[in-house]
C-alpha cells in the first residue's frame, strides 16, 4: 500500500459537509419538539443498528461481505427477450417475470454487486448519521469499517464501462460508469466527514480512506469531463463533496467554477423557462438533485448557490408545466414522474426561498429525512395556484388548460433532447375527469430491445408517421398561441421532422372537448403515405365492422402492434376508450398478519350508501386465522385540530367476525377502537368518538395524538368458527372536527371515458389494436387512420366524458371552418373554428341559443 499523502495532511475536524454540528443540535431539538422528526431520526439508527444482517437477507449471504468486482449498469438487468425487469430471486437467481427464465453470469450478477455497492455506501453514511445522534461510537467503527473497506480494494477494482472495455473513459472501479461512481462516491465522502473526528480512526489510516479511496475516485471521476449533460451536474457534486470534506479548495474550485462546473451548468443545460435541456422530466429532477446537494454542501462553506436564477427556476418549471394531479408527461427519456414523489427536494427549496409555491406540492406525504435535515421547521397552508395555459418557448412546450375543469393537454414540438430524445414532434399527452387518457410511452431500461424499436419511435406516439418511417431530429416551431376564459388553441409545425412532408397541427381545448386539425403536406410532388395515430388508456371499441389487417410493416414500431383489424371508408367513424373498465380496482393498501392470508381492499359499485361507490373488503382466511389491515392512503389537506370523532357506514356480512377501527398519528402510533362482532347485515353507522382515549401502541407510545394524523385503518380479526372467506363494505368514513366534518373517503370515482370522432374523407383506412405500453406487461389501444396522397387533413374531436357525451355532432363546413355542436352546463353550443393566416390563424367563436 503505497500513501502519496504524508499523514500530518489527514483530517481532524468536525463535520461540515451537509451537517455541521450546529445542524444536529437543530435536529436533536426539532425530534423533541415533532414526533415526525424523532421518527425519521430514530429510524435512521434502527437502520444502521441492523444493517449488518439487513444486508445479509437481502441479498442472501451468510455474512456481510464486499463483493469480489465492481458493479455494473443496473439497466442492464432485464430480460433481453421480453423487455420486463428481471425479478431477483436470490443469489444466482434472476427470474424473467414472463417466463421464468433464469439469466446468470455478466451481467446480471454484477446488477447485484452494483446495489450491493450502493447499500455498502448507504450504510456507512447512516451509520455515521447515527453515530452524531447517538454518541455511540459503535456506529462510527462501522462507517470506518466500510469506508476501509473500501479503501483496500478501490486500487485493485478496475476501471470498466458498462460494456466491460478496461479503462474506458466513462467507466468507474466500483461501478461501470462515471455517473454511478459520483452516486456512490458522495455517501461515502459523507460517511467520513461524520466520522473522522471521532477517535476511531488513526492518521493512517485517515491518510489511507483520503487517498485510496476518497482522491483515486475523484480522479477516475474527473477522467471524463461530460460537459453539457446530467452526469457532470453528479460529477461536479461527488467531487464538490471530496474537496468539502478534505478541505481542498482547488477541488471545491472545479466543482463550482470549474470548465464544467456547477455555474456552466446553470448557463448552459437548463433553459430559460427552467427545463433542464434534454426535455425529460426524469432527467430534470435526476439533474437537479446533485446540483441542490453541491448548493447545500456549498451553504455551510458560506457560498450561495441557491441565489443561481437557473436553479429556482427549475423548480418553479415542474409546478407550472404538472397535470392536475401533478404529474408530468414521460416525454423523451423519462418514465411516469410526479412532483409529489419529489418533495424532499421542495422541502429544500421553501427552506431556502421561504416561497410558498414551493410547498404546494409538501405534505402530502409524511415528511422524510430530507426535511429533517434541510427543511424548514413548520410547514405554511400553501394552495396551489391557478393555472392557466402557457407556452413555454425555449423547451418548446405549451400547456393548453379550461378554467373550472382538468381537462388539461400538453402539446410538445420543441428541440429534440439530444440522446435522450424521442422523435415525436406534435406529440401531445392528456388529463381529464381525474386522470391521465392520451398516452406517451416513456421510456424502459436502455439495454431494453424495445427501447430503440418503440420508446423513441413516432409510432409509439400521438402524432403524424409519413411513409411508415420516424421523423428525423427536429425542432418544431410555435405558429399561434391564445388562451380565453372558455378556450386555448395551439398551432404548431414540426419543423424538418421529414424531408418529404411537413406536418401542422392545431390544437383547440374546452372543457368539453379537443378539437384536433392535423395537416400534412407533401413538399416533393409525390404521393405519401400520411399515419395519424393516437394511443389512450383503457379498453378500445368500436361500431364499425373491423376485418384482421396485415398491411403493416415490420418495423419502425409497426412490428410491436398486435391485434390489428381494420376497415377502409370515406364516412365520420369514431371509437370509444373506457377508462373505468381497465382502471385498478385497488384502493389504499392490505396488511395480513399471516402470509396465507388474503385480502383487497377495493373501490366497488356494487353497493352504496352514498353516491354510486364504496368500499369493499374481502377476506379469506381458509388457509390461516389472523387478521387483516385495510388502511387508506395518507390523508392531506386536514384541519390543524385533534378529530373529535371518527364515523363510517359499514355494509356487514353478519359473519361475527372482530372489527376495529385505528387512526395513525404523525409518529405512528396506533389508536384502536374496538368495534366487537360484525354481527349485522346491511348498513350501519359506526361513530367512535374521543379518540385519545382509545388505546394506543407503538410510534412514541406517549398516549399524546400527535398531528397530522396519517391514516385510518379498519381491522378484521378471524373468529374460529366464523365463515372462512366474505365481503363486506364501507362508505364515507368521516372524521367530526369542532369546525364541522370532514369526508375523507367516500370511494367515488368519476366514470371516464374518451370518445374519438373523426371526420370523414375519402379513402380512410382506420386501424385499431394494441400497442405497448409504459408498462411492457400491459399492452394499451390505438387508433389509426391511414391515407395516402399529396396532402391530408386530419379533423378529430377527442371528447371525454361519463356515461355518455355532450358534443353531438363536428364537421366541416364548405368554406373549410369547423362546426362542434353539443350541449354544455344544459345549454346547446355552436363552436365554430376558422383556420386562416394573418395575426390571427384560429378563430373560435362560440354560438349560444
Amino acid at each position: 500500500m503505497i500513501w502519496l499523502l504524508p499523514v500530518a495532511f489527514a483530517q481532524s475536524r468536525p463535520p461540515r459537509l451537509l451537517l455541521t454540528p450546529d445542524d444536529f443540535s437543530r435536529i436533536e431539538a426539532r425530534a423533541k419538539a415533532e414526533p415526525w422528526a424523532a421518527a425519521v431520526r430514530d429510524g435512521i439508527v434502527q437502520g444502521a443498528t441492523a444493517w449488518e444482517s439487513s444486508h445479509a437477507a437481502k441479498y442472501g449471504l451468510t455474512e456481510w461481505a464486499m463483493p469480489p468486482e465492481g458493479g455494473q449498469w443496473t439497466l442492464w438487468y432485464v430480460c433481453p427477450t421480453h423487455g420486463v425487469s428481471l425479478q431477483a430471486k436470490g443469489p444466482g437467481q434472476n427470474r424473467c417475470p414472463v417466463d421464468d427464465r433464469n439469466y446468470t453470469g455478466w451481467p446480471y450478477e454484477q446488477v447485484i454487486y452494483m446495489r450491493r455497492h450502493s447499500d455498502n455506501a448507504a450504510s456507512a453514511r447512516d451509520n455515521g448519521l447515527a453515530y452524531r445522534f447517538t454518541g455511540n461510537l459503535d456506529y462510527a467503527k462501522t462507517a470506518a469499517r466500510l469506508l476501509l473497506a473500501y479503501a483496500d480494494v478501490y486500487l485493485k477494482y478496475p476501471i470498466k464501462d458498462t460494456n466491460n472495455k478496461i479503462n474506458a473513459t466513462s467507466g468507474g472501479r466500483v461501478t461501470a460508469q462515471t455517473l454511478d461512481e459520483s452516486i456512490w462516491l458522495i455517501p461515502m465522502a459523507w460517511a467520513y466527514d461524520l466520522v473522522a473526528d471521532s477517535g476511531v480512526l488513526d492518521a493512517s489510516q485517515k491518510a489511507h480512506i483520503e487517498q485510496d479511496l476518497l482522491r483515486e475516485a475523484v480522479r477516475v471521476i474527473s477522467r471524463n469531463d461530460a460537459g453539457i449533460s446530467n452526469w457532470q451536474s453528479w460529477h461536479n457534486a461527488a467531487i464538490g463533496a471530496a474537496g468539502y470534506t478534505l478541505n481542498d479548495r482547488a477541488l471545491v474550485t472545479k466543482a463550482i467554477d470549474g470548465a464544467s462546473g456547477f455555474r456552466f451548468q446553470m448557463s448552459k443545460s437548463v433553459f430559460d423557462d427552467g427545463f433542464w435541456y434534454e426535455g425529460a422530466w426524469g432527467y430534470h429532477f435526476f439533474a437537479l438533485d446533485p446540483l441542490v446537494q453541491l448548493a447545500e454542501m456549498a451553504a455551510r462553506d458560506n457560498t450561495d448557490l441557491f441565489s443561481a436564477p437557473a436553479l429556482r427556476k427549475m423548480f418553479e418549471a415542474p409546478l407550472r408545466f404538472a397535470l392536475p394531479d401533478w404529474t408530468l408527461p414521460a416525454f423523451n427519456d423519462s418514465g411516469a414522474a410526479n412532483v409529489l414523489s419529489y418533495d424532499r427536494l421542495y422541502e429544500i427549496a421553501y427552506n431556502r426561498y421561504n416561497d410558498p409555491l414551493m410547498a404546494v406540492v409538501l405534505g402530502t406525504r409524511p415528511r422524510g429525512r430530507d426535511a429533517l435535515f434541510w427543511g424548514a421547521d413548520a410547514l405554511p397552508d400553501a394552495a396551489a395556484p391557478a393555472r392557466g395555459s402557457e407556452y413555454f418557448p425555449e423547451s418548446g412546450n405549451v400547456v393548453l388548460r379550461t378554467p373550472d375543469s382538468d381537462h388539461t393537454v400538453i402539446f410538445k414540438f420543441g428541440p429534440h433532447g439530444g440522446w435522450h430524445g424521442h422523435y415525436d414532434k406534435l406529440n401531445f399527452v392528456s388529463f381529464a375527469r381525474g386522470g391521465s387518457m392520451a398516452v406517451d410511452p416513456g421510456t424502459q431500461s436502455y439495454a431494453a430491445p424495445t427501447h430503440t424499436t418503440w420508446d423513441k419511435v413516432t409510432l409509439s406516439h400521438n402524432t403524424v408517421v409519413v411513409d411508415e418511417k420516424s421523423q428525423s431530429e427536429a425542432t418544431g416551431s410555435l405558429r399561434y398561441f391564445q388562451s380565453t376564459p372558455w378556450f386555448s388553441v395551439a398551432t404548431a409545425d414540426a419543423g424538418a421532422a421529414y424531408k418529404q412532408a411537413s406536418l401542422e397541427r392545431t390544437l383547440v381545448l374546452t372543457a368539453n372537448y379537443l378539437l384536433d386539425v392535423t395537416t400534412a403536406k407533401s413538399l416533393d410532388g409525390a404521393n405519401h403515405e400520411f399515419d395519424w395515430i393516437y394511443h389512450n388508456y383503457g379498453v378500445a371499441s368500436s361500431g364499425m365492422v373491423m376485418q384482421p389487417y396485415t398491411a403493416l410493416p415490420k418495423s419502425e414500431g409497426y412490428q410491436h402492434l398486435t391485434q390489428v383489424t381494420a376497415t377502409t371508408t370515406d364516412n365520420p367513424w369514431q371509437m370509444n376508450f373506457d377508462m373505468s373498465a381497465a382502471a385498478s380496482a385497488a384502493y389504499g393498501n392490505v396488511y395480513n398478519n399471516k402470509a396465507g392470508i388474503r385480502s383487497t381492499y377495493q373501490y366497488s359499485r356494487d353497493v352504496a350508501h352514498g353516491g354510486d361507490s364504496s368500499g369493499k373488503l374481502s377476506y379469506d382466511f381458509s388457509a390461516e386465522q389472523g387478521y387483516t389491515l385495510y388502511t387508506t392512503p395518507t390523508l392531506t389537506a386536514l384541519p390543524k385540530e385533534m378529530p373529535l370523532a371518527l364515523s363510517m357506514w359499514i355494509y356487514g356480512d353478519g359473519s361475527k367476525h372482530r372489527l376495529a377501527l385505528r387512526m395513525n398519528d404523525a409518529s405512528d402510533e396506533r389508536f384502536v377502537y374496538a368495534v366487537g362482532p360484525v354481527d349485522w347485515t346491511g348498513w350501519k353507522l359506526i361513530n367512535a368518538s374521543d379518540p385519545a382515549g382509545w388505546t394506543h401502541y407503538l410510534g412514541n407510545a406517549d398516549g399524546v395524538f400527535d398531528l397530522p394524523l396519517r391514516n385510518i385503518t379498519i381491522e378484521l380479526t378471524s373468529v374460529t368458527g366464523a365463515p372462512l372467506q366474505g365481503a363486506w363494505y364501507v362508505d364515507d368514513i368521516t372524521l367530526h372536527y369542532a369546525s364541522g366534518p370532514r369526508v375523507v373517503a367516500d370511494f367515488e370515482r368519476p366514470l371516464r371515458n374518451l370518445r374519438v370522432t373523426m371526420v370523414g374523407a375519402a379513402n380512410t383506412t382506420v386501424v385499431m389494436g394494441k400497442g405497448l405500453g409504459p408498462d411492457l406487461l400491459t399492452s394499451l389501444p390505438f387508433v389509426m387512420a391511414r391515407r395516402t396522397g399529396k396532402e391530408a387533413q386530419f379533423v378529430a374531436l377527442l371528447e371525454p366524458h361519463g356515461d355518455s357525451g355532450k358534443v353531438k355532432s363536428v364537421q366541416t363546413l364548405p368554406d373549410g371552418s369547423i362546426l362542434v355542436e353539443g350541449l354544455a352546463e344544459s345549454e346547446t353550443f355552436h363552436d365554430v373554428v376558422t383556420l386562416g393566416a394573418g395575426d390571427r390563424p384560429v378563430t373560435v367563436t362560440r354560438a349560444l341559443p
